[in-house]
Formats: structure tokens, C-alpha cells, sequence
């Protein structure tokens, strides 16, 4: 027996328990196609996740570099540094909706991201972004 091949006990073990499972399926009414359903291949490295926390990791960083920068910035600085911040959450937030398909997850990711620059660019208090977020969970 080549090292491809598989035991013919193995493969009448395996077809027994998938007749198992159809029966279960059949007599509980489940829905049976849905174990049929085809999966796409796993991928080594799941890119829209590395590039929401990539982008996500980003904005902190400008945020970060707006607050702590001895001596300050100048105005045009900061807001090109909002800017790209802005630029940043939006890549972030479509790579959530590409990764996970859902809105609510999108939504937070955005919501999160555009109040941590807010509140970095001094725009809002903490307080007021946490009464923002509570109207809007409402």
C-alpha cells in the first residue's frame, strides 16, 4: 500500500459515521446541507485582521505623538496628523467589515478609532465621549 492510499477500514469507519450524522440530522430536524457546506482553505495569515490591528496600532501612535511631542507641534502638523489618522481608522474600520461581516462590529471598531482621535486632538473630553457612545448605544 502506497503512503496515499487509505485503509478501506477507515474509510467504512468514516461512512459510517457520516450515515450517523444524517440520521441525527434527519430525525432531529436539522438542516443536513448545512454540513455539506463548502470551506474555503485556510490561509496562512489572515491579511484584513493584520491590517486592522496594523492600522488600528497606527492611529494610537499618531494620537501618541500629538499629545507627548516635546515641543509641541504646530497647528498644520497636527491636523495633517489627524488627517492621516482619520485616513487610518477608515482602512481599519473597512478592513473589520472585509474580516468579520458584520455592521456592529464595523461600528465599533469605527465608533472606537474616530473617539480615540477626538479625544487625542483635544476635540472632545473623555467624558464627553463617554456620554457620545452611551446616546448612541441607546
Amino acid at each position: 500500500m502506497s503512503a496515499n492510499q487509505i485503509p478501506i477500514e477507515a474509510i467504512a469507519k468514516l461512512a459510517d459515521d457520516v450515515r450517523l450524522i444524517k440520521d441525527f440530522a434527519e430525525n432531529h430536524n436539522f438542516n443536513g446541507g448545512l454540513l455539506s457546506a463548502s470551506i474555503a482553505p485556510k490561509r496562512k495569515y489572515d491579511t484584513p485582521l493584520l491590517a486592522m490591528i496594523g492600522c488600528m496600532l497606527i492611529v494610537v501612535a499618531l494620537v501618541a505623538v500629538v499629545k507627548f511631542w516635546n515641543p509641541p507641534l504646530s497647528t498644520s502638523a497636527n491636523n495633517f496628523i489627524f488627517l492621516i489618522g482619520l485616513i487610518f481608522a477608515t482602512i481599519a474600520s473597512m478592513t473589520a467589515h472585509m474580516r468579520f461581516q458584520d455592521k456592529v462590529v464595523t461600528s465599533i471598531v469605527a465608533v472606537g478609532l474616530l473617539m480615540v482621535l477626538f479625544i487625542g486632538a483635544g476635540i472632545v473630553t473623555p467624558q464627553e465621549a463617554l456620554n457620545k457612545v452611551g446616546e448612541l448605544a441607546k
